[in-house]
């Protein structure tokens, strides 16, 4: 029996979830397109609002509709926030439940988008019988801010997003910090053609590790020259000298991003700064493509660049024995 491909793209709302999965269906030739907005509203028309006020109110003010008793209401307006949107896609998650369920059971492929793709609530290992592939988009604050202005000035709508876009920012770092906790992907969303790719690198997972070797200062140029050509890096290893194991760093946001943060702060550029030196600049990293062709141009293009790759075959690299997380 034909196991069902199911792909999941989560983000806040505003961060273009919407554009980035419908280009995803038509690349992978997949039909069935859901956004989880529709599946709340028909939700409400079958939930009356006096029963579950939460759920008629929208992601980002779920807040101001909890029901708890006065002295567990959250102190911190962020808490609230946060509150009250995961109550808020724990009502819509039975729903994304059974449409996973019916595509299985139909042998069909099937895309759905959404805020309510939380991390956490929703697990992909917990769909059997199907290959469920998620990730959670986000974008930097102005550009997030940019295009809820640019919606409202094109379409005449966008400013009630404007008016709770502080609301909006606390849930989308929520979904990132989330993510992280769950081992799920997440993707810059600052050009579509770019993060369409690395949608489709996580789906189809064509990748390779690779011997790099360069000082930390170059770091950042290599994740741009990767980033540039549609891949993802996604983990950095260490193969220290008299270490059976390699120290292994996985990447959960853009490197780019990460890899800037990092040399921006002192403890962590000196950590990294130790970790370069004991290997004498030698690290292992694991890169995926949507396809071969992009993973081969990537490669090709650090080496014009003068970075010294190697592609190594399975079992050249040893076994991650500590792994960890900066940025």
């Amino acid at each position: 029996m034909a196991r069902s491909t199911i792909v999941l793209i989560g983000g806040a709302s505003g961060v273009g979830t919407s554009t980035i999965a419908r280009e995803v269906a038509r690349r992978l030739n997949i039909t069935h397109l859901i956004e989880t907005d529709h599946l709340r509203e028909v939700l409400r028309g079958a939930i009356d609002k006096k029963y579950a006020p939460v759920l008629h109110m929208s992601s980002y003010n779920a807040y101001r509709a909890l029901r708890i008793p006065d002295h567990m209401v959250p102190k911190r307006f962020r808490d609230r926030v946060i509150a009250g949107f995961v109550e808020h896609a724990s009502m819509v998650k039975p729903a994304i439940d059974m449409v996973i369920k019916r595509a299985v059971e139909d042998a069909s492929d099937l895309v759905i988008e959404g805020v309510h793709l939380v991390p956490g609530l929703v697990h992909p290992e917990d769909y059997q019988y199907a290959d469920v592939h998620m990730v959670i988009l986000y974008a930097d604050e102005e550009e997030h801010r940019e295009r809820f202005v640019k919606r409202a000035m094109e379409k005449g709508r966008g400013g009630r997003h404007l008016e709770y876009f502080r609301q909006i920012r606390i849930i989308h770092d929520f979904l990132l910090e989330a993510a992280d906790e769950h081992g799920i992907p997440t993707i810059k969303n600052d050009d579509i053609d770019r993060t369409v790719s690395e949608v489709l690198s996580v789906v189809r997972s064509v990748s390779v590790v690779i011997k790099s070797v360069h000082s930390l200062e170059d770091s950042i140029r290599e994740a741009e020259i990767i980033r540039e050509n549609n891949c993802r890096l996604i983990d950095i290893g260490f193969p220290i000298p008299g270490k059976r194991d390699v120290i292994k760093v996985s990447f959960r946001r853009d490197p780019v991003d990460e890899w800037e943060e990092i040399l921006n702060n002192e403890e962590s550029r000196q950590y990294f700064k130790h970790l370069y030196s004991a290997s004498n600049n030698v690290h292992y990293h694991k890169i995926s493509a949507p396809d071969e062709e992009s993973l081969h141009r990537a490669i090709e293009k650090l080496r014009e660049e003068g970075f010294k790759v190697e592609e190594l075959r399975s079992g050249d690299v040893c076994e991650v024995g500590r792994e960890g997380k900066e940025g």
